[in-house]
């Protein structure tokens, strides 16, 4: 059988592993491991195993395009993108960043109104709340009510 590129990058990600560790890397039989690096067209489930366990860049495996190695996509990408796509992200990522720091400021109101609402007298500061005082329990769930029912704050703009 002829060898294609594919199979030259094939041998290249095996590089020295033996047929037998590569069929117990992607759980194919042996014989079938040699066949295909020896020339036979791989099936699409022993290159996605290949790829999953070497932790190598599909795209590279088939095409020949990017970094043989997934952990090298991210900068490949990074180098190779242009300004716009970079500030694109930028900014998307930005975005995610102020809604979870919007999230984040209400959780912390949520939680100042509980702790300011908690009583303070001697016996509750002993005790747990619930644990001797049956007014204390309606308390707090009236105050996780009124927490629970504090508008969501919208996302402000941002400058």
């Amino acid at each position: 059988m002829p060898m294609t590129e594919l199979h030259d990058r094939l041998n290249t990600a095996a590089g020295n592993r033996s047929y037998r560790h590569l069929a117990e890397l992607t759980e194919t039989n042996a014989e079938t491991v040699r066949r295909y690096m020896q020339g036979q067209p791989p099936s699409v489930e022993f290159l996605a195993a290949l790829c999953a366990s070497l932790a190598i860049n599909a795209e590279w495996i088939l095409t020949g395009k990017g970094p043989m190695r997934s952990a090298d996509i991210r900068k490949a990408a990074l180098r190779d993108a242009e300004a716009s796509e970079l500030l694109a992200a930028m900014a998307k990522t930005i975005e995610m960043l102020i809604d979870r720091v919007d999230r984040l400021e209400l959780l912390m109101q949520m939680l100042e109104v509980r702790v300011r609402a908690t009583p303070l007298d001697s016996t509750l500061k002993e005790t747990l709340p619930h644990a001797q005082d049956p007014r204390a329990a309606e308390h707090t769930d009236r105050v996780r009510v009124v927490a629970d029912a504090l508008p969501k704050r919208s996302p402000q703009t941002h400058c």
